[in-house]
């Protein structure tokens, strides 16, 4: 946790899920709704594009597609926590391990192992625990900001 509250790329993910949550307000999603796509996506892109793909009247399948295609960059990301396995390490530490698998992630990860690398599990538990914590408060506080922002202050599209 220290690790999440040292790093310049906490207040980067706080400021883009701050957007998603507004962004989820003015789409009408719920914040139940954007609160879970938080917890089960956690890709910034990722949710952008099923935000704007579902809100855009897209259906569900055309939206996972695009959330797919965007989150294939993310695949080498998955070898390194891969190396990182013991004939100890069991399949669910490395599920739930994967969950957490985005590019903040792994660069924090390359910064930190070297000070820890018999505890890569670890880290990457707690930097995802850690890191995905910020991102749902961020956007509970972006959702309640857009809910609650003056009228003279909302931007309105003149299309």
């Amino acid at each position: 946790m220290r690790s999440v509250a040292s790093t310049v790329l906490t207040l980067v993910l706080f400021a883009t899920y701050l957007g998603i949550g507004a962004l989820a307000h003015d789409t009408h999603f719920s914040l139940g709704w954007v609160l879970a796509s938080t917890a089960l996506v956690w890709a910034g892109p990722a949710q952008i594009i099923l935000i704007s793909t579902l809100g855009s009247g897209a259906t569900v399948v055309q939206a996972a597609i695009a959330v797919t295609v965007s989150a294939s960059g993310c695949f080498r990301c998955g070898f390194g926590i891969a190396d990182d396995r013991t004939p100890q390490t069991k399949r669910r530490h490395l599920l739930l391990v994967t969950h957490f698998i985005a590019v903040t992630l792994w660069v924090e990860c390359y910064r930190l192992l070297p000070q820890c690398a018999r505890a890569a599990h670890r880290l990457h538990h707690g930097l995802g625990v850690g890191l995905l914590s910020v991102c749902l408060v961020a956007t509970a506080i972006g959702y309640g900001l857009a809910a609650n922002l003056p009228q003279l202050l909302r931007l309105r599209s003149c299309c």
